[in-house]
């Protein structure tokens, strides 16, 4: 009879576990690095608890696990990608390079926005050139 009263307790944990693979993968995710933790205990002839990168395994095992724990009591699901704030930042940068290019060389700004005067400018290329001619009178 107690055997029955902890199934019963267990079974919709057990249910969610198998509905939700962000669960599973955290789950996954800390027990690989327990096992790597044990392996480099295991392993090393050093402290435990003087092993920084022991330490480390340990610890993110823990988050991993308790992650987990948290998405198998509220229903938790993996994050989705945020694609409209890196397309964002994406272009944001692009405009910023195109300021500064723009800002950096004169011959581009005369690409871009044309030239308004109309006259040539020096450094143009054009040697030689006369004065405009006078218009009879």
């Amino acid at each position: 009879m107690l055997a029955t009263d902890r199934t019963e307790r267990v079974a919709p944990y057990l249910q969610r576990l198998l509905d939700n693979p962000y669960a599973q993968e955290n789950l996954r995710a800390g027990v690989e690095s327990l096992r790597a933790a044990y392996r480099r205990a295991s392993k090393r002839r050093v402290e435990p608890t003087r092993d920084e990168k022991l330490r480390e395994e340990v610890r993110q095992s823990a988050l991993y696990i308790t992650e987990a724990a948290k998405a198998l009591k509220t229903g938790r699901q993996k994050p989705k990608k945020r694609w409209g704030r890196r397309l964002l930042s994406l272009l944001g940068l692009g405009a910023l390079g195109a300021a500064f290019a723009l800002a950096a060389s004169e011959d581009l700004r005369r690409k871009v926005f044309g030239d308004e005067s109309g006259a040539p400018q020096a450094g143009d290329g054009v040697r030689g050139a006369s004065s405009p001619e006078k218009a009879p009178v």
